[in-house]
Parts: structure tokens; sequence; C-alpha cells
């Protein structure tokens, strides 16, 4: 019983110690949830259907009020209904229209170590064609380089994407998905490991 016990603790803290499916500190990339849970990749999404998708910072390494970067969405048509902005008081000051410069009035609240930058409210418009999404440096960036960039309590930090390279795509739907884990519907069902 008292190792049953212990494992379930190990178990327990393994857990809480990063969130979702990325392990790494301070990564930047696109959800199907808020929590990085599913996998980056949504498949037998229709068109003409409204579906949510999330940047979000995993295991942010220290308080964050502000980030820098572009989110670019490639492939098929779609709309992009509404972005809304996570944080309190959270202002762009990019106007690119796929580029982010925001700092908050506040920190950036981190839940189940996952911290909500961005949502998106997305339709396509097409049915069965890949879109993928792409995240790199800021359109005027505060640090060389072309990843992106977080700050908290005055000190810039270089961040990584959740598949370390700003060429691959984050995040796909209705498409092959580069990244390791779990693939989902657009009904939430788990369908296959993939990588």
């Amino acid at each position: 019983m008292k190792k049953l016990v212990a494992l379930l603790l190990v178990s327990m803290m393994a857990s809480v110690a990063f969130a979702g499916l990325d392990p790494d500190t301070d990564s930047f990339g696109v959800y199907f949830d808020t929590a990085g849970n599913n996998m980056p990749c949504l498949n037998g999404q229709p068109a003409f259907v409204p579906f949510m998708a999330y940047l979000l910072l995993m295991n942010p390494a220290s308080p964050t009020d502000g980030f820098e970067c572009t989110v670019t969405p490639v492939g098929a048509p779609h709309f992009i209904l509404s972005t809304t902005l996570g944080g309190t008081g959270t202002l762009d000051v990019d106007a690119s229209p796929n580029g982010f410069a925001c700092g908050a009035a506040a920190n950036f609240p981190v839940v189940n170590g996952a911290a909500l930058l961005v949502s998106w409210n997305i339709m396509l418009q097409a049915p069965g064609m890949p879109l993928e999404f792409f995240i790199t440096k800021a359109s005027i960036p505060s640090m060389t380089g072309d990843l992106p960039v977080v700050t908290g309590e005055g000190v810039l930090r270089r961040c990584g994407l959740t598949t370390g390279d700003v060429t691959l795509p984050v995040a796909i739907v209705n498409g092959a998905c580069n990244v390791i884990g779990e693939e989902i519907s657009s009904f939430g069902g788990v369908k296959s490991l993939f990588r």
C-alpha cells in the first residue's frame, strides 16, 4: 500500500511540474484548448463552422507581463472572426495584421503551467484544405533573432517554440502534424500518435 501511495504522489508531482504536452520552459505554441493539453492538430474541421485557437506561453520561467511575436496562418482560405488578447488591460501596439507587441497591466495569469496570450475565433472557407500556424519574431523585434520574446519585471526573455523551429508550423488544422503527441479531431476525440 505504501508503494502505491508513493507512486501516486510521484505521478501527481510530475503532472504538476509541466503543463500540457510541451515540457519546455518559455515555449510558444498554438493550441485548440487553453491549457495546451490537446495536440496542436485539429482534423475533421468542416468549413463555415467556427473554432477556437489559442496562443499559449507554456511553463513561463518567471512572471510575464508582455510579449511580442508574429503568428501567421497559412493555407486554407479562412476568416479570423475575432482576436482577443489575454491578460488584464493588454494593449497591442504592433500595427501589422499578424503581429503582436503587447504589454499588460498585470502579469498574465498562469493556469496549470500555461499563460493565455491570444485567442482567435476562426472559420475555414473551404473543406479539407490544411491551415498551418507559424510563429516568428515581431515585425519590430526587441531582441535579435527569429524567435518570440516575452518580458517580465522589465527583463526581456527570448522564448522557444513547440516545434523548436520557426520554419515548421506549430499547429495544423486538417493536415499532417509535425510535432510529437496525440492528434485530436474537431470533436475532441484522440485519433492516433504521430511524429
